[in-house]
């Protein structure tokens, strides 16, 4: 099993200042976030995303302006950005409706995006919960999770070869001291929150669009989705100051929930297979 791999002994701190999902021994089990998926374009790493139904992904819906469904597809189940797992075929994209691309900053910038067929569910890819209707991120207990496999240098969404699942621990910021921090240089929308990372030098970068948030308790082990990443700034991935601007999933779960039950009242009604066999990599 992949969490079994033995953990980096050393590590080399000039990668290090450049990393930003990164766990402290530079590895992360996916049995501990088996929602997390790498969304393909073109067969590439494009943005991450977290499964929410037995065929549906969550993720930013600017991920897929000016892109067709014919284009994407998605990796779950493995630990590695570009093998293993399963990759599934995307039959269906549906942005939030009162998503605007001509919008700079855009509201609801959430999407839900079809498999071609059912999600087989294991100890690696598992449907995560997501947060409900206007709830906020909880601030007393628990930690929030963010993970991706996005690039560790800035601009090269994708750099390297079998980049490996990496998370990042986040904190809250308030949206007024957010505000301040980014002045002029991003709007923040009604359905927007900030987080940063606990770690300096540990922050999103290219790839990362996409990526969940995930809160952790005691109480709650398998977690709830509350973030959609979409948003950090320009500098160079290690040095940024500023804190990630995410979606606030509580914010859209109706329209969430509706296509999750028109999808269980549809498999209801139908009751012939009409699986397709997916290849596992």
């Amino acid at each position: 099993m992949e969490c079994e791999f033995p953990p980096k002994m050393e590590e080399d701190l000039t990668h290090v200042r450049r990393k930003r999902l990164t766990t402290e021994m530079g590895l992360v089990c996916l049995e501990d976030y088996p929602y997390t998926v790498s969304i393909r374009l073109h067969g590439k790493h494009w943005c991450g995303g977290a499964i929410v139904g037995k065929q549906w992904v969550l993720t930013a819906a600017q991920c897929f302006d000016y892109v067709s469904k014919e284009e994407v597809s998605v990796r779950m189940g493995s630990v590695f950005r570009d093998f293993g797992g399963r990759i599934l075929a995307v039959t269906d994209i549906r942005r939030h409706p009162d998503y605007r691309t001509d919008q700079y900053y855009p509201e609801h910038n959430l999407a839900m995006i079809k498999m071609n067929i059912p999600i087989m569910l294991s100890s690696r890819v598992q449907v995560v919960s997501v947060a409900s209707i206007g709830s906020d991120l909880p601030s007393l207990f628990g930690e929030t999770i963010v993970t991706g496999f996005g690039s560790v240098v800035t601009g090269q969404i994708r750099e390297g070869e079998n980049q490996e699942l990496r998370r990042m621990i986040v904190k809250e910021m308030s949206r007024g001291e957010c505000r301040k921090v980014y002045g002029n240089d991003y709007r923040l929308q009604h359905d927007h929150m900030c987080l940063q990372s606990v770690m300096k030098g540990v922050a999103l970068c290219a790839g990362d669009t996409g990526d969940p948030a995930v809160h952790f308790s005691g109480l709650n082990r398998a977690g709830t989705l509350h973030g959609i990443a979409l948003f950090s700034g320009t500098e160079e991935c290690a040095l940024k100051s500023k804190p990630g601007v995410y979606a606030k999933v509580s914010y859209s779960k109706a329209w969430i929930d509706k296509i999750l039950n028109n999808q269980d009242n549809n498999e209801s009604a139908d009751s012939g297979d009409n699986t397709i066999p997916v290849d596992i990599l």
